[in-house]
């Protein structure tokens, strides 16, 4: 790939608006009393900065990371609660851009291909605010009865923990890779040097992201720890001594996920059994089928297909390299596991909440990922019909999964304000 150096300007534009709509959503969702952001600012925020209530907050809301941050600009800078939590937000909204840049940048790298600098950032700007291909009319927005969606740009824990996410994915990606072949050389990485400091990255990325909000990890784990058992159970079938090796991989694997783990049961505990949103406490119970959904739409089917229009498109044309990628094959294993959480968990005392709907989300973003992959890595055949056209069709759905991501950002905006 050859980027010019002039093109990074629009990099670094992009990124700057991404950080701007974030602050700016900030300061929106503060003048909604029902909002997520003012249940952090007004609520868990001063719980946690006076001492005789900090336990207490810390049980409402032992994912930290966001509101650490905010109260860093808060008592150390000087900073305005709402301001410092708006900063917070176009912080962590850089950080998931910049993320995502690099998964893109990377990607058409890998595939040898050449693209300006100005191409990747506009496709990283708009997997940060891309949502379910929608209109007013059809009542299917996140900030009414809406659903299911990559981008809960209205919640700032979930947003949050999106760059870590995109990280974990690129670094499980090479990995995989390596420990299936030696001769493999890293996609975002370079693993053929050892894996010894990506596993240790690994682990702090997951456990950083833990501490943002525990949602991605509570599926994402589950995921890599299904694929990788299946493929140790493939191995054990054919009785060559594979599966003796892959064991001691999976293990490894394993361990780099276990300071994670801890604190996500750490979390619960406290959430469930010391502390509550709200002060309403609350356990986790099994729901009938999608009991959870039907709350936020009338159609879960529709929903989906909505929100991954892109993602079943580029499946489609695609079929076989996003199959039989790494990439695509975690994203599939992700949303599956993420979907039974969706469709049968919920929060006792908050069932409206759809708590368990937002790992959900995080592996559609996922699917969105590895989706790009198989878009921006395969190279068509040139004697396949319509190849072209299929390819400005996939970006086509793509520019409007984005174009709705800017509809729905001026009405949050401009509307609701």
């Amino acid at each position: 790939m050859n980027v010019k150096k002039k093109d990074y300007a629009a990099a670094i534009i992009f990124g700057m608006i991404t950080a701007y709509i974030a602050y700016a959503i900030d300061k929106a969702e503060l003048s909604n009393i029902i909002s997520d952001y003012t249940g952090h600012v007004y609520v868990y925020l001063p719980m946690l900065l006076k001492k005789e209530t900090f336990f207490q907050g810390l049980g409402a809301a032992p994912y930290f990371l966001w509101h650490l941050l905010t109260i860093i600009g808060y008592k150390i800078f000087g900073i305005p609660l709402e301001y410092a939590a708006g900063y917070s937000n176009a912080l962590f909204a850089l950080f998931s851009y910049l993320t995502v840049y690099f998964f893109v940048s990377s990607l058409y790298k890998r595939a040898g291909k050449e693209a300006r600098s100005s191409v990747i950032a506009i496709i990283s700007f708009g997997m940060c605010i891309l949502q379910p291909i929608a209109a007013d009319w059809s009542n299917v927005w996140i900030l009414s009865v809406a659903p299911i969606t990559p981008n809960p740009v209205t919640n700032p824990t979930y947003m949050a923990t999106r760059g870590f996410a995109v990280l974990a994915f690129c670094l499980v990606i090479d990995i995989w890779g390596r420990q299936e072949n030696d001769d493999y050389k890293g996609i975002f990485f370079k693993v053929e040097n050892g894996l010894k400091r990506y596993y240790i990255a690994l682990s702090i990325i997951l456990l950083l992201s833990v501490l943002a909000k525990p949602t991605f990890v509570e599926m994402f784990i589950p995921a890599v720890g299904i694929v990788m058992l299946a493929r140790w159970i493939k191995r054990a079938a054919k009785k060559d001594g594979s599966a003796k090796k892959y064991f001691k991989i999976l293990v490894t694997t394993f361990l780099s996920a276990v300071p994670a783990i801890v604190v996500v049961f750490a979390q619960f505990l406290m959430y469930f059994i010391f502390g509550g949103s709200y002060g309403e406490g609350g356990s986790v119970v099994i729901t009938p089928f999608l009991q959870v959904w039907r709350m936020f739409t009338d159609n879960a089917g529709i929903s989906i297909i909505r929100a991954l229009l892109f993602v079943m498109f580029v499946m489609l044309i695609r079929t076989v390299p996003f199959i039989d990628s790494n990439a695509g094959r975690l994203a599939l294993v992700c949303f599956v596991v993420s979907f039974l959480q969706g469709a049968f968990l919920g929060e006792s005392t908050k069932l409206g909440h759809g708590d368990f709907m937002w790992p959900l989300m995080s592996a559609m973003f996922l699917l969105f990922l590895a989706a790009l992959k198989a878009l921006i890595m395969h190279d068509e055949k040139e004697d396949r019909p319509f190849a072209g056209a299929l390819t400005v069709t996939a970006w086509t759905i793509f520019a409007l999964h984005v174009a709705c991501g800017v509809m729905l950002i001026v009405k949050e905006l401009f509307v609701l304000v």
